[in-house]
This record gives structure tokens, C-alpha cells and sequence, in this order.
């Protein structure tokens, strides 16, 4: 797998994101007190909270007796939750974003995963695994380019192949372009960089093809809703993953293409970690241990569209089309540097700001 000497999530810089996070989170009610017993999972919103309630956690429910608590919210929230509680953590397990997760790691929030209390944490595929097994991700996606190609039909513009191709003057007014304080606006700036000569530490190469390509942008805004603008034909082109392309496609039946960008495409997780002095550390591995197994890793193909992490899955071809899966695959993805691009994250969106996005 490629490293991308390239980390994540909001509008701001990360030095403000748990200040904005601590207001978040009281917005964000974390229900009733645990009761003795409770696994308390934090974990995503929306349709991700919708799959673990209906499929998953009443199967582990009856498979283990133990009762899971479900906290909807998002990493940024889940981070200053548990710098709030170091002591005494809410959480048993929780879910964040790649970015956020080496923040929380590289904090001393979380706990390392072993076998001998993750027994499946033994069959997931090594690029899953969190810096120090800090954590694993439960999917694997890949971002890249979608279209619609009804759109591109319509204005006679041929499909876009690689990162370059935003900038192609083709695309004048198509292109959706996600902001910076989103994972794709961050990986375009960096992928950019990385495939005209730049790199983590030179965006400068990122930051210009970024300003040729701003008569292309039609608009500026949350990846969230770049579908609805694909589907109301606002924007031609734009910056997604393999699975929410995937599972638009599937909800809505609207033509969409993902692309694959010749220049490569880096790889983003959802990861689960376990919570450093967590009131139930058992419980935690063990519903750890349950959505690492190879049944709810299908559930989770299924259903949310997201490759799989644990090498012993096997997919058919019609389960494995549109999502990230199998050996030949992986190996093309581009694995983010969180940790370098944590650190720089601040002064891109200072610059962003300024340079692109005005």
C-alpha cells in the first residue's frame, strides 16, 4: 500500500477543533446513566446508526447478554468527550475517522488492541490497523472522483481520469468542490500536491492547481451534499468515496460513476477503538471482536458498502462491485500520514481560505 505523506476533519484547524467540539457536545445529549453492565458504544449518526441498531447489536445482544448503549455524534464530539473524562470515560468503545483517531491515540485516549481480548483483530488485513494497533477500522473506502454521466453527456465533456483533471478547462463551471474542512477537500489539496511534484510538507504544487482550477468550480460545500447537487444537475463532477457513491446508487437508482484516479486514491476508515480506563473494557473488545467478525463483516458489505477488513472474507462478484476489496485493489490505495498531516492542517485551512475559497 502507498504512504501519502499526507490527516482530517473540520472547517477550522484542529488546534480549534475540540474548542468547537466542546460546544458540539452539548447539543449532543448522551442519554440516560450507563447502567452496570452496558456496553457503551459511540459511534456515527444517520445511516451508520441505523445499520448497527437493525443488524448488529441485537445479534450481539443474543449472542453475548450483554446490552450495548448507542451514542450517535461525531469524531470531533468524541474526542473532547474523552479528554473531558480521561479518569473516567464514558465510552467503552467509539468510532472516528482516521484523521481524528491518530489525534486521540497520539493523547493517550485509547487502548491497544490485543489479540487475546480481540481474538478477530488477528485476521484483519495490516493496512486496517491503527499506528501501535491503536485501532482498527471496521470498512475500507477510497476516495476519489464521481460524475454523472448524464451531465457530462449533456455539456459533450469527456469523463474525468485522475486528480489532474479538476483543473482541465473541459470541466469550466462542472465541478463541485468539496471545502477544506472536509476529508475530500483535504485529499484533493493533497493529492494535487503529491501528483505535480509536491508532498506533505510542499502543498504549494496542491495550492496552485487548485487556483486553475477555480473557474471550473461551480460551487463550494459539505461533501454531504454533493449528491443532491449531482442529482439536481448543478455540478457535473466532484470529490467522493466508492461507498457513499455506491449506496447513492443503490438508494436512489441515479446514474453515478466513481472514479478511480490514475494518480491514485487514498484509502479513509472508520475506525473502532477501545477507551483507555473504560468502566467496561470486556465489553468493549467484545463487541470489537463481534463487527471484526467475518459475519458482520458481511453485514457490513451488505449494507453500508464498505470493504471489508477481515482477510477471510470472501465476496462474490456481484457483493464485491463498487466497493474496495481484495488484495490488487488495496495495494493502490494511498494510506494518509495522519500523524504529518495533523500537524500542518491549521496553517492549509488558513490558506484555503484565503487563496481558493473566497
Amino acid at each position: 500500500m502507498g504512504v501519502m505523506k499526507m490527516g482530517q476533519s473540520t472547517k477550522h484547524a484542529f488546534g480549534l477543533l475540540c474548542a468547537g467540539s466542546l460546544m458540539l457536545a452539548a447539543g449532543l445529549a448522551s442519554g440516560p446513566a450507563r447502567a452496570d453492565g452496558d456496553v457503551v458504544f459511540a459511534c456515527y449518526g444517520g445511516t451508520v446508526q441505523q445499520t448497527y441498531e437493525r443488524f448488529i447489536i441485537p445479534a450481539f445482544e443474543k449472542a453475548t447478554g450483554n446490552h450495548v448503549r448507542y451514542i450517535p455524534g461525531v469524531s470531533t464530539h468524541f474526542i473532547s468527550q474523552l479528554q473531558a473524562q480521561q479518569t473516567k470515560p464514558e465510552y467503552d468503545l467509539v468510532c472516528m475517522d482516521d484523521g481524528p483517531q491518530s489525534v486521540a491515540a497520539g493523547r493517550g485516549m485509547l487502548e491497544p488492541i490485543t489479540t487475546a481480548a480481540v481474538p478477530n483483530f488477528a485476521d484483519t488485513i495490516p493496512g486496517a490497523r491503527g499506528a501501535g494497533n491503536s485501532g482498527v477500522g471496521y470498512g475500507l473506502l477510497a476516495m476519489g472522483l464521481v460524475y454523472s454521466p448524464d451531465a457530462l453527456n449533456k455539456a459533450g465533456v469527456a469523463a474525468p481520469q485522475g486528480w489532474n483533471d479538476l483543473a482541465d478547462k473541459r470541466f469550466k463551471g462542472l465541478v463541485g468542490m468539496p471545502s477544506i474542512g472536509t476529508t475530500p477537500g483535504l485529499f484533493t489539496l493533497l493529492m494535487l500536491a503529491q501528483s505535480n511534484g509536491g508532498s506533505v510538507e510542499n502543498v504549494d504544487p496542491g495550492f496552485a492547481k487548485l487556483k486553475a482550477a477555480k473557474p471550473n468550480i461551480a460551487e463550494f460545500s459539505a461533501s454531504s451534499e454533493m449528491s443532491k447537487q449531482l442529482q439536481q444537475g448543478d455540478i457535473a463532477a466532484s470529490v467522493w468515496t466508492n461507498s457513499e457513491t455506491a449506496r447513492f446508487v443503490k438508494r436512489t437508482g441515479f446514474p453515478l460513476v466513481f472514479v478511480y484516479p490514475t494518480e491514485g486514491s487514498p484509502i479513509v476508515m472508520p475506525m473502532l477503538n477501545l477507551v483507555k480506563n473504560s468502566a467496561n473494557p470486556k465489553g468493549g473488545a467484545a463487541l470489537m471482536n463481534f463487527i471484526l467478525s467475518e459475519e458482520i463483516q458481511m453485514v457490513l458489505v451488505r449494507e453500508s458498502r464498505v470493504g471489508p477488513v477481515n482477510a477471510k472474507v470472501k465476496l462474490t462478484p456481484e457483493l464485491a462491485d463498487g466497493i474496495t476489496y481484495g488484495d490488487a485493489a488495496i495495494s493502490k490505495l494511498v494510506k494518509p500520514d495522519w500523524a504529518a498531516i495533523n500537524k500542518q492542517r491549521a496553517a492549509w485551512t488558513d490558506r484555503w481560505n484565503r487563496e481558493v475559497e473566497r
